[in-house]
């Protein structure tokens, strides 16, 4: 039985790390892609934006929509750009 408290301990250890190392990664691609964390950021701002709207008329949606698909444009081009850093 102690063997599995070991192992428990050593998948948590293990999990914890894991989580480090891409928290850490994370950091260093916002800091080396600040465009790509910009636009990122604009469509979670507009969805958040999009979610809290109540009424919504035809015009209105069709410019959310828009305006989504635009940044989401921007970001899928971004996301393809290789970094020659």
């Amino acid at each position: 039985m102690a063997s599995k408290g070991a192992s428990k301990g050593d998948e948590a250890k293990d999990k914890a790390e894991i989580k480090a190392r891409d928290e850490e990664q994370e950091e260093r691609d916002r800091r080396m892609r600040p465009r790509f964390r910009a636009l990122i950021d604009e469509m979670l701002d507009q969805i958040r934006r999009v979610s809290r709207e109540q009424d919504w008329t035809a015009e209105a949606r069709l410019q959310a929509e828009a305006d989504l698909e635009r940044i989401m444009s921007q970001v899928r081009r971004e996301a393809t750009i290789r970094r020659r850093d």
